[in-house]
């Protein structure tokens, strides 16, 4: 294990801890107070955003945008693939503040922390079945009726540190038809690398993240070629 490797991780812990221990008070108003009142303000998104801000800033990382232009601003789904937990901070930097739901696996619940932040950010999505899946696409549309928000989602259905882009749950091509929205992709690079899945350390390497056009269900395309079609512009990202 080369030294840079152990100073980098320590560093990278310390940083984490300075700022959850900045952020803790205003992030438990946020988590006590009605929804309506906290997750439905300007003031969540603004904390959640400038705590990964922070994050990203105080990384040492060389983070890369491109098509950042390309975020909507009315609401859509966004869809992103996922290798490592430093995914979440680098897609909500892209979102820059604009409202946003997640949709998170009801396999994240068996830890702790996240039993407690889970339902108040995210829809829970079970997998275990297409009826559990269905379910829970039905409670996201619930979810952001009537909001000016985006909602986003990990169609991979976990985090993969191969490098690789692997089959999309359809799912969100059926958010997509059912509220007229259209699908933005945002494709990762390097965080496998960075901060591998199974790993406690962080390496150095270039991080580049892409945000795509806009893509719209044509009238007449089907829910399959559409998912094809998203799921192709994944790949031949990831062949760059």
């Amino acid at each position: 294990m080369k030294a840079a490797v152990v100073v980098r991780t320590i560093y990278s812990r310390f940083v984490l801890l300075v700022l959850m221990a900045i952020y803790l008070v205003p992030i438990l108003i946020v988590f006590m107070l009605p929804r309506k009142w906290g997750f439905e303000t300007k003031l969540y998104y603004w904390i959640e955003y400038s705590f990964c801000w922070l994050m990203l800033k105080t990384s040492c990382m060389p983070i890369t945008y491109s098509g950042l232009e390309n975020m909507p601003h009315d609401p859509a789904v966004i869809v992103a693939n996922h290798q490592s937990s430093l995914d979440i901070p680098l897609v909500v930097y892209a979102l820059r503040r604009y409202p946003h739901v997640w949709m998170a696996i009801n396999t994240l619940m068996k830890s702790p922390l996240l039993r407690f932040i889970l339902p108040k950010v995210a829809v829970l999505v079970d997998i275990s079945s297409p009826i559990a899946g269905m379910r829970s696409l039905i409670a996201a549309i619930k979810r952001v009726n009537g909001r000016r928000c985006h909602i986003v989602i990990f169609p991979e259905g976990g985090r993969y540190s191969d490098g690789k882009i692997h089959d999309f749950f359809a799912g969100f091509v059926i958010l997509a038809k059912k509220m007229n929205r259209p699908v933005v992709p945002i494709f990762i690079k390097g965080v496998n690398i960075a901060y591998p899945r199974e790993s406690l350390w962080v390496y150095y390497a270039p991080i580049n993240v892409t945000i795509g056009k806009p893509m719209y269900k044509g009238e007449d395309e089907s829910d399959e070629i559409f998912h094809d079609r998203v799921h192709r512009w994944f790949i031949e990202q990831n062949k760059e």
